[in-house]
């Protein structure tokens, strides 16, 4: 327990390694607990700090909704990563899009299959949205911003919508108004 407290009491900056872009959930937790660092996958993110490149990781475990992350889980039990604390963040889905966007002529909708599985129930009431599923929340968001297409929307965070200057068309999509995800700060083991 002192070990723990010691680290996150550190007036030193750490860098956090989180999977995503910027603008992701894990982003938000990571900064909870010192600079983020972002990889674009889960197994990229272990081996950053299993290579020293980084002090801490943060990895999101299970969702209120959507259940567990199995690849999170998996590399929790195969990696030796310590996990030194952890964290329940509020989830917030938003519908994003570009400035002259609109829910009823667009066409697809995209993000991370968790924040998909998250918001079935808004998507059901959706169905002329065609839901694809990508790596990442924000990546989600980056890729409308990218593309340029009006008919092309995102599920992500508000500070998804802010990084890539995008409208929030629809907030609070999720299929329940308590949704959060679990996160876990790990450090490297022996």
């Amino acid at each position: 327990m002192t070990d723990k407290i010691n680290i996150l009491q550190s007036d030193l900056v750490r860098r956090v390694a989180f999977q995503g872009e910027l603008g992701a959930y894990s982003e938000l937790a990571a900064a909870r607990f010192g600079l983020p660092v972002p990889y674009p996958t889960f197994a990229r993110v272990c081996a950053a700090l299993l290579a020293h490149e980084v002090e801490f990781a943060v990895l999101p475990t299970e969702n209120v909704i959507a259940g567990p992350v199995p690849e999170v889980q998996r590399l929790l039990a195969t990696q030796p990563l310590v996990v030194v604390t952890s964290l329940w963040l509020p989830i917030e889905h938003c519908l994003l899009g570009l400035p002259d966007a609109s829910l009823t002529t667009a066409t697809h909708v995209m993000s991370h299959w968790q924040a998909l599985r998250q918001c079935c129930r808004f998507l059901a009431r959706h169905p002329h949205l065609r839901a694809t599923t990508v790596y990442d929340t924000a990546g989600a968001a980056r890729l409308v911003w990218q593309h340029a297409r009006p008919n092309l929307l995102a599920i992500a965070s508000h500070q998804a919508a802010h990084h890539y200057g995008l409208r929030v068309i629809a907030e609070g999509i999720a299929d329940r108004p308590d949704n959060a995800t679990h996160f876990v700060l790990c450090r490297a083991g022996c």
